[in-house]
């Protein structure tokens, strides 16, 4: 979901000082005449006990009879032993209908007019399975039974929907000042009879779908770093490596769709990274990835570690200093190790690697007991002696060089004890 209408560059241009910064540190419908009232005290029923300070300032604005007005208050409801909160809608004023009996429907869509954006953002519809959609956005409908006369008029605040928080995705977190837009429609030619409009405050906990974006460009942004730092891991700048950085930032940040300036932008970024690591510039790397895990979820932080294992290989082999400071990203970024041999097994395959590395080839340590050892050395047998008769030559020939590694770690890690002799 991209919502963010910013451009390449100006998300680009933050690339090198941001890796640099981190070196240096729905109611039961009414029917009949008084279906109307009887929707009303049905939505209003349930509602929870409320505090005076959850009272938006707009309650106390003066209304017009005349019109329809309408107000939104933070309201409180039972939820087992505790509460939840709730936005409790209510109007006041006058309805004109075509007719009498006329059937009606209630429709409330909210927006955020925190920062005064034109048009406001959008508050979208949270999914009950799936992703966030950026094109749904919140609308509540629900039916309000028929109206007796032509003209309805309603003296006292009455309550017509409660909406759950639980409904709907906010922009960003804390703060947010809530524009709710209210309409009662006819229910059979859809047209609208009255509408109203009011603004609430309205404190949200959770994380907003505009904060995740900018979470997932923060976290590819740092991952930059992080690759140019395995690309640096043997004090040189192989130019194939970054060649792999540089289309892969080109990709995940839409330099296809940018401008000529914007890539030109992106360009003078790269070549001023490139050239920090290439006078011998380090980042602290602790500092990157304990950020990434705070804004990044595991899939997002495997997609980084893939991008790291491809640099690495990008040369066509993998030193010991790369493969340690995999290692060392791979558990700063909270990734597990079998997780991080399957996918070296798969970007680095065994003749890339310069050194042994049996914890990362082949899953043993010096710290299993014998009996640990031989059950996971039995295991990576059975696996690769299956792929020595595969169609694929690549896969046959790296099956070869991990079975003869196989045997070699069998008399490193496994006692051999001789058969007795028959007495």
């Amino acid at each position: 979901m991209h919502i963010i209408p910013t451009s390449v560059g100006s998300l680009i241009r933050r690339v090198w000082s941001a890796v640099r910064g981190n070196g240096d540190s729905a109611p039961t419908a009414g029917h009949g005449c008084d279906g109307l009232r009887r929707c009303l005290e049905q939505i209003g029923r349930p509602i929870g006990m409320h505090r005076e300070a959850d009272v938006s300032a707009d309650v106390y604005t003066p209304v017009d009879p005349t019109v329809l007005n309408a107000r939104v208050r933070i309201g409180r409801q039972a939820d087992g032993d505790s509460w939840r909160s709730t936005l409790i809608v209510e109007i006041c004023g006058t309805i004109e209908a075509p007719d009498d009996d006329h059937e009606v429907r209630l429709q409330v869509s909210l927006s955020d007019v925190t920062d005064s954006t034109v048009p406001p953002l959008p508050i979208l519809n949270r999914p009950k399975n799936g992703p966030l959609q950026a094109s749904s956005l919140f609308v509540h409908q629900s039916a309000m039974g028929k109206l007796c006369h032509r003209t309805t008029s309603l003296a006292d605040w009455t309550v017509v929907a409660q909406l759950s928080p639980e409904w709907f995705v906010l922009p960003r977190q804390g703060s947010r000042r809530l524009q709710s837009d209210v309409a009662i429609l006819s229910q059979a030619r859809g047209q609208r009879l009255a509408s109203a409009r009011c603004v609430i405050g309205f404190e949200n906990l959770e994380i907003g779908y505009l904060d995740i974006e900018d979470n997932i460009q923060r976290a590819k942004t740092l991952a930059v770093g992080l690759a140019f730092s395995v690309a640096a891991a043997d004090n040189e700048l192989p130019e194939s490596e970054v060649l792999v950085i540089e289309g892969w930032v080109r990709t995940n940040f839409g330099a296809g769709q940018a401008s000529a300036a914007a890539r030109g932008e992106l360009d003078r970024a790269l070549q001023k990274t490139t050239a920090f690591f290439r006078k011998g510039g380090r980042l602290n790397i602790q500092e990157i990835c304990r950020e990434i895990v705070e804004i990044a979820p595991m899939i997002g932080r495997i997609e980084i570690m893939d991008l790291c294992l491809r640099v690495a290989g990008a040369k066509g082999q993998v030193t010991a200093a790369e493969m340690l400071l995999l290692k060392d990203l791979a558990a700063c970024l909270v990734i597990d190790r079998t997780r991080l041999r399957a996918m070296v097994e798969k970007i680095l395959p065994v003749h890339m690697h310069t050194s042994q590395d049996t914890e990362m080839i082949l899953g043993v340590t010096k710290e299993m007991s014998e009996d640990e050892a031989r059950h996971q050395l039995n295991r990576e047998y059975a696996k690769w002696s299956s792929r020595v008769i595969s169609s694929d030559p690549a896969i046959r020939t790296q099956a070869d060089q991990m079975l003869n590694l196989l045997a070699n770690a069998r008399t490193q890690f496994v006692t051999f004890k001789p058969a007795r002799q028959n007495a």
